[in-house]
């Protein structure tokens, strides 16, 4: 048995994959009854958790706590770490009754959020938080907004302007409800729009397929959301002592953005389930591994290639052009980008370091804040890749 953390920050998501990783077996997740703390990074932290104990937990039995003022099945519903955890797991029980299986009443509730995603132009909502679910062991991962359905799984992503009209629709509510900033132009729409698509199809194309590319994940389950950010002056401190990475970018953007003391920014998470970059890479190029012991280096190697090729999407109707546009994109937005996977745990800051055609990929170790090439820090493995930018808006005036 093992507890899943209150507070969803990235330190202890990161604490609790240490716990998850050094057991032989975990059978049992206990989820606590509300969750708090949604700083930087923290819920995609959170969803990346629990999709590394979907992976390494035989039994996966969810244990959910009791509550006298919460309605913990609705909770399932309205917390996207927690709907990752309902739609793996095999067994759901109150904690104390673990004979009675609650899958029946969770699978109706998750049915009914799902249809309700599906026909909302920002998916679902709860404060200044929008997301989108996939459940893409079944039927439901297809969402009428993203896809065209076909038979079986073969349905196939929408057009671009579709996936950046649904991204543009996501930032403006979350940035409505959190209040005080203004909308992005037209220009940084039209930038966030591309990477966000770009993101989109790189998570479809290689986020949900197993071993063979023939072969869809099960369970497996992907996420994208966004939250508007107003960070007060205390708050600043606080990420400053918190998360130091960010230090460097908070003080670079603050000219620009600051407004009686407070900075706004619109926060987008998109989280899969599958291989990660250095596990998809080795499925589909078995030789590149041969009889040898990958080192981290080698993995940061093979996450390089995967941001310095061009080309993304074999989709002869919607192709992508590689993730190289993302970071063309974020500098343009004067983004921040924090990117976990395998092993790994690196870093960008786009106004300090903007991304340059035909760069070899610069990206810094989340730990010590050098530079990849120089020092990397071996992190617990995790199962897919999370993805996490920081885009500052204007506030009004």
């Amino acid at each position: 048995m093992l507890d899943f953390p209150k507070t969803v920050t990235i330190e202890d998501c990161e604490k609790f994959l240490t716990k998850l990783v050094d057991l032989d077996n975990v059978t049992s997740l206990v989820l606590p009854v509300d969750t708090s703390s949604y700083a930087f990074g923290g819920l995609a932290s959170a969803i990346q958790a629990v999709n590394t104990w979907v992976r390494l937990g035989e039994g996966r039995v969810l244990e959910l706590r009791t509550s006298i003022s919460k309605d913990v099945i609705g909770e399932l519903a309205n917390k996207p770490h927690k709907f990752v955890a309902a739609m793996s797991a095999k067994m759901i029980a109150l904690s104390g009754s673990p004979a009675n299986d609650l899958r029946p009443q969770v699978n109706l509730a998750a049915k009914n959020a799902i249809e309700q995603q599906a026909v909302s132009p920002f998916g679902q909502q709860r404060g200044g938080l929008c997301w989108f679910s996939f459940v893409d062991h079944s039927s439901k991962g297809f969402d009428q907004n993203f896809y065209i359905q076909t038979s079986g799984f073969k349905a196939e992503p929408r057009q671009s302007a579709q996936i950046k009209a649904i991204i543009t629709e996501m930032v403006k509510k979350s940035l409505a409800v959190t209040g005080g900033a203004k909308l992005l132009t037209n220009e940084s729409q039209d930038s966030l729009g591309r990477l966000f698509n770009e993101l989109f199809l790189n998570t479809h194309e290689h986020g949900t397929r197993g071993q063979s590319r023939s072969e869809w994940l099960k369970p497996g389950v992907r996420t994208i959301y966004t939250q508007g950010i107003r960070l007060t002056e205390d708050g600043v401190q606080g990420i400053v002592r918190g998360q130091p990475r960010l230090s460097a970018y908070l003080q670079s953007i603050t000219q620009q953005y600051d407004t009686e003391g407070q900075r706004r920014f619109v926060e987008i998470g998109i989280v899969d389930s599958g291989l990660g970059y250095c596990g998809r890479w080795l499925a589909d190029n078995p030789d590149e591994k041969a009889d040898r012991i990958f080192s981290l280096a080698d993995e940061f190697s093979v996450f390089k290639r995967c941001f310095t090729l061009r080309e993304t999407s074999t989709y002869k109707d919607n192709k992508g052009n590689g993730l190289p546009v993302v970071m063309d994109r974020l500098t343009q937005l004067h983004g921040f980008m924090r990117i976990r996977s395998g092993r790994l745990s690196l870093y960008r800051d786009f106004v300090e370091s903007p991304y340059k055609q035909g760069e070899t990929c610069e990206f810094s170790d989340w730990t010590t804040g050098q530079f990849g090439d120089e020092l990397l820090t071996p992190m617990s493995k995790v199962a897919g890749v999370a993805i996490t930018l920081l885009i500052p808006v204007e506030a009004k005036q």
